[in-house]
């Protein structure tokens, strides 16, 4: 089965959860600055172009550079995700689409917590970029319901985050999800 890993920035995304998915040997998309957790990624993924501005000269070089952003696209010679990005979007919830692109048949789930109440990031605050706030993460609710209604019976997704407020994706333990989708 074709399985891929997603790596968010939630403040439940833990280097236990991090060490037992780079021993899987299944390939990570980090989203964002969580590729500071699996460094080892094989992807990392952002929509933002300020984040790119930011974070363009630290990335790992063993990794593939994807965006929805024509402008970083185009500025840094990213891979583009070719989607549209007219109606409000999130980075973690493109980076379903986008493995779902590469013909994901299963897609874990991780730091997708899509809420605040633990804080911001497991890395804490962004300096000088946006951060989540109760409003953004309850948007990104509703933009990951859509997604989970569009890939319905295409992609099993499994959210394996230790904290989430998400309730459209199915719930496994890391371990359990990835003795599920082991062949």
């Amino acid at each position: 089965m074709n399985t891929y890993i997603i790596c968010a920035s939630g403040p439940s995304l833990n280097q236990s959860d991090c060490a037992l998915i780079t021993r899987s040997g299944l390939p990570v998309i980090a989203v964002n600055s969580s590729w500071r957790a699996v460094p080892d990624c094989e992807y990392v993924y952002a929509g933002d172009l300020c984040w790119w501005d930011a974070n363009i000269g630290v990335l790992p070089p063993s990794a593939a550079l994807w965006t929805c952003n024509y402008r970083a696209h185009t500025r840094y010679g990213l891979h583009l995700f070719d989607t549209d990005t007219r109606w409000a979007f999130n980075s973690g919830q493109r980076s379903i689409l986008f493995a779902a692109s590469l013909g994901a048949e299963n897609i874990i789930l991780l730091g997708f917590d899509c809420s605040v109440a633990d804080g911001s990031h497991w890395h804490g605050d962004h300096a000088g970029l946006d951060n989540p706030t109760a409003e953004s993460a309850e948007r990104w609710r509703g933009e990951f319901a859509s997604t989970a209604r569009a890939l319905a019976g295409k992609v099993n997704i499994i959210n394996s985050s230790r904290q989430t407020a998400l309730k459209c994706f199915r719930r496994l333990s890391l371990v359990e999800a990835l003795r599920e989708v082991s062949p």
